[in-house]
This record gives C-alpha cells, structure tokens and sequence, in this order.
C-alpha cells in the first residue's frame, strides 16, 4: 500500500470539496489560529506538532456541529525573512548551503536576496509541502501574512484604538544591534547569530567615582556594595578614553565608548593611559571618602566600563588581587607598603558570615587570580548566599536592614536622581553576528509599547 498516494488522494478531494471553507450559517462559531511561523526558512517537526493541536481541536469542533473558522498566516515583518535574506546576499556558506540541499537552484536562492521573494517563496512552501500535505484542515483562502495591506490597516486600526483609549505609552527600548546588519534576534535558536545565543542581557549601574576634574564610571551588578569600597582597580596596560557625557568628563575602557555610544549621546574628546591614573586617589560617591586607584590586570576593558571598583569582603576576585598587590613593590607609582597595608576589608552585609569573600577563598585554597575557574565559582557561592539571605547592615546607612535580593532596583533609581549613577546595558556573554561583527545594545529613544499594566484591560481580556 502506498501511503503517499493515498495521502495526495483524499488531499485533493478535501480540497475540491472545500471541506474546510468556512462560511456563515446558523451554526455555533468556533474560531481558532496557531501562532503565525516566522517567514525565515524551512519549519522544522516542532512547529507542525504545535500545529496538530490547533487542526485537532477544530476537527473535534466540527464533530460537535460548530461552524469552524481555522485561518492560517505568516509573520513577515520584523527581522526574520530579512535576516534570511541578508544572509543570501553575504554569501553565507552555510545557508546557501542549506538551500541548494533542499533543491533550489542558484536563480532562485539568487532571488531571495530580496525579503519580500522570501516571504513570497516560503508562504508557498508553509501551504503546499507542509500544511496541505498534513492534512490540516485550515481554509487557505483566508491566509494573511503580516506585510501585506489589509493586515497593515487591521494593525492601524488596533494601534489607533488603543491609543483612544490611552494603552499606548512611549519609553526608551533597548535592542540587539549589529554595525553591519541592523537589529537582530538574540536567542538560543541562533538565526540572526553565530554565538551567544543565550546570552542575558544585564543592567550595569554607573557610580561616578571623581577623580581630578573627571569621573570613573565603576560598573556594578550590586550597586549597594558601595559602601564596601576600599580601592579602584584600573588596568595599566589598557588606554583609556575620555569622553564628554552631559557636560561631564568620563574615563572608560575605548571597547567601553564604543558600546555606550549606542546608548548615550556622548563624544571622544582624548585618550588616557591607564598607569597614569594608578596611584591617584578618587571620591567614592555616597560615602564621599577618597580611595586608591590600583593597578590590576584582572580587569577587562571589554566588560562594562573596564572601570572596577573594589570591595574585598564580598568578592573573591577583589579579595585575591587585594591580597597579591600588597606583595609587591608599587613604588613607581608613589604607592607605599603602609598605605596598601592600611586598606581592610569593610564587612557591609549581613549573612553567617561577615567576610564571606575571604572565607570562601580559605576554604577552596584560592591563591592568585590565576585560578580564574575556582574565582568564578567562589563569586557565585558568595553572591548566591548574599542574594537568598543577605541583610544590609548598619554602615550603609537609610538603606540598613533591606535584604540584599531587594536592594538592585531601589538603590540604582534612587542613585541616578542623585545624579551619582547612570546605568549601561551589556549582554552577560559575547554575542556575535552572522556577519561576524559583535552584537551590542542600542537604545531606540521612543519605542511604543502596549500597556499591558493596566488593570481594566487586565480584567476585559480576562472575559473575552
């Protein structure tokens, strides 16, 4: 027996029928839609599974003498389909590759350097090789793709009534953006990208640390260790730049001032060496107390500002540098032993222990920053702890006896109106692009979003 044939037969009748042609008549109405796939390429077994369940449920709706209305469509707008077709027209090996696998000749893959023949191209693929051949009972002539002019005023038409009824709010977005490609996707399917697929993306807060006329944006994940602060850490090795940012002089890292410049409006105004600012000492915001800058080479000028602020009682990589610089000979930097030997850990959280940076480091014999695997563990053992159980103590003073796990978002906010804090947006791992250049985070100044904090529209979808 030939299954195939078999298939083909019965598709052919279904469709000559028009079994699945949905028109008014007297019967209950049951409408229902699968997620539209997005337009970048073959789907996989996944997607027709999700797909089964929508075209098993209206089957059983049809067996219970509803009229059902089963639509299907596409999502052609975005980035999937372009991103397809920049590839195409890159010359990616890859999906050029991929393509001719699946029998397209060089004409045709040569056409869908443009998005609208890819949309026009796998729409036909969707209905034809997988939803016809499948056998779900979808009335195609009801198939919209999200591009095409009636969807777009469907769209409008939304848009305008929720702004009549104030659901829309303006506020900046922060988005993936590659140099060459544009905004693209960042997520564990990798389509835009080539690494980084599961990277997060973390919200860095700037504390303005003053040094001569200029500020040191330090970034932190935990703004309230600021009042743990002992000393700056700089890499000497590394030149700096200084750029001018609301009317301010700020040192970062130049990887740094390329990133920020995507997020803020600033300029490159000089350049500084990093072992010109070692021995100096700067104004720890908050606390107003003068630290040390020291020299380390731990410090990576691709992550944040390359600006560390250090606090060695509850970080072990703070904690080991701190120790290692105090055995050796900083005099060419005018430091003295008396002064490395006077900075002590400042313990300013409160868990089972008050120094849990340097008893974690004890306790898995960690001895210089070499041991980078065992650091990285001991950070998080510390963190974790802190973050479950962690209370502020006293010496940071309003803020006393909030837990740890609530203090990011408060303290950050409450910085910034200071003006002592801004805040930089970084993914937690390297992201790359398909075209190979890296990935960074641009802001988009008015992004519109639907307000879906609104309780009353909470409630009215709740009874649709």
């Amino acid at each position: 027996m030939k299954y195939p044939e078999i298939e083909k037969k019965w598709q052919k009748k279904w469709d000559e029928a028009r079994v699945f042609n949905a028109e008014p008549n007297e019967k209950k109405k049951f409408f229902i839609i699968f997620a539209y796939p997005g337009v970048s390429g073959f789907l996989h077994v996944g997607h027709m599974r999700g797909f089964t369940y929508a075209d098993v449920i209206a089957r059983y709706k049809r067996m219970n003498n509803f009229n059902v209305l089963f639509p299907a469509g596409f999502h052609a707008s975005g980035l999937p389909s372009v991103t397809l077709a920049r590839r195409i027209e890159r010359g990616d090996e890859e999906t050029i590759n991929m393509l001719a696998h699946a029998g397209l000749s060089e004409k045709e893959i040569k056409e869908l350097e443009n998005p609208l023949n890819v949309v026009k191209y796998f729409s036909s693929i969707y209905i034809e090789n997988y939803w016809k051949r499948f056998g779900f009972s979808i009335d195609h002539r009801r198939a919209m793709s999200t591009i095409s002019p009636g969807y777009n005023k469907f769209i409008s038409w939304q848009f305008k009534k929720l702004n009549e009824k104030k659901l829309l709010i303006q506020k900046p977005h922060f988005a993936p953006f590659c140099s060459n490609c544009g905004p693209v996707a960042v997520d564990a399917s990798e389509t835009d990208i080539s690494k980084g697929g599961n990277a997060e993306v973390l919200t860095f807060t700037l504390l303005f640390f003053k040094v001569d006329d200029m500020i040191l944006p330090t970034s932190t994940l935990r703004p309230e260790t600021v009042f743990g602060v002992t000393n700056m850490w700089l890499n000497p090795d590394v030149e700096y730049v200084k750029i001018k940012y609301n009317n301010n002089t700020w040192i970062v890292s130049r990887e740094a001032s390329v990133k920020l410049g995507y997020q803020k409006n600033l300029e490159i105004i000089g350049s500084i060496k990093g072992n010109e600012l070692i021995g100096k000492k700067c104004v720890v915001p908050i606390v107003n107390k003068e630290v040390l800058i020291l020299p380390s080479d731990f410090v990576d000028p691709d992550i944040a500002t390359g600006v560390v602020m250090s606090v060695p009682a509850h970080a072990p990589y703070d904690y080991i540098a701190l120790e290692d610089i105090k055995r050796k000979d900083l005099s060419r930097y005018n430091i003295s032993k008396e002064e490395l030997e006077n900075i002590k850990p400042i313990s300013l959280i409160k868990t089972e222990n008050d120094f849990p940076a340097i008893e974690v480091c004890k306790k898995m014999e960690i001895k210089t920053l070499d041991d980078r695997e065992k650091l990285e563990e001991a950070t998080n053992i510390v963190y974790k702890k802190e973050f479950h159980s962690g209370v502020l103590k006293g010496i940071c003073g309003k803020y006393a006896n909030l837990k740890v796990s609530e203090t990011k978002e408060k303290l950050q906010n409450e910085f910034i109106k200071k003006g002592v804090a801004d805040a930089m947006f970084e993914f937690s791992e390297s992201v790359v692009c398909r075209c190979g250049e890296k990935i960074v985070i641009k802001i988009i100044p008015e992004q519109w979003f639907i307000k879906y904090s609104d309780i009353d529209l909470t409630e009215k979808s709740k009874k649709c």
